[in-house]
């Protein structure tokens, strides 16, 4: 049966007749993929792919519509949801990349520190482990154990003095060591400063 104006479209579409059906898609299918392109805009989505799920839509629900009006509508503003939700869905997924990219790096970021300051630590403990006995002794009850030069003094049956000038001198050595191996000659004081957090 031809269909003579969207009045008829209108009446054979409440029958469930597919020539209705048809003849919607062959007037409105350009120009909702026109809209869907408008509405899309860069996003990397087949327009056709979007119209045609909304004529499916549609036809789902061919027995509702009691005016031509009705159908251009829901046509329209299924194409524009539909976009809308895609556009949606890859704004979620771009902010989801993003926060796995940013949670990735900062935590690769994490781990090097750690292993660098493990690194720098080891190199400290082996620094500390060639001083003198006594010395070593002080430096490791000063920036290990957090002790006082009063209270090294106390352990030690030393005076403040003699722990205060051991204290100096194994620092002295440890820079002079450092200094050798790199160009950084404030590494040390820099990883002091970590051992006493």
């Amino acid at each position: 049966m031809r269909i003579a104006n969207d009045n008829d479209c209108l009446q054979m579409l409440s029958r469930g007749e597919t020539t209705a059906l048809q003849y919607l898609i062959r007037t409105y299918f350009p120009v909702l993929c026109r809209y869907a392109r408008s509405v899309m805009r860069s996003a990397h989505v087949d327009a056709e792919d979007v119209v045609e799920e909304v004529f499916i839509k549609l036809w789902q629900r061919h027995a509702d519509f009691k005016h031509i009006s009705e159908v251009k509508g829901f046509l329209y503003t299924s194409v524009r949801n539909s976009c809308l939700n895609i556009l949606r869905s890859r704004q979620r997924e771009q902010a989801r990349n993003e926060a796995f990219v940013h949670l990735y790096a900062a935590e690769t970021q994490g781990m090097e520190k750690e292993i660098i300051i493990s690194e720098l630590l080891a190199l400290i403990r082996k620094a500390v482990d060639e001083l003198p006995p006594k010395m070593r002794e002080i430096f490791f009850l000063s920036y290990y154990k957090k002790m006082s030069t009063p209270e090294i003094a106390e352990q030690l049956k030393l005076s403040h003095q003699t722990v205060r000038n051991q204290k100096s001198k194994a620092l002295s050595l440890l820079k002079k060591q450092f200094h050798e191996k790199s160009p950084a000659f404030f590494l040390l004081l820099s990883i002091l400063s970590v051992l006493e957090k």
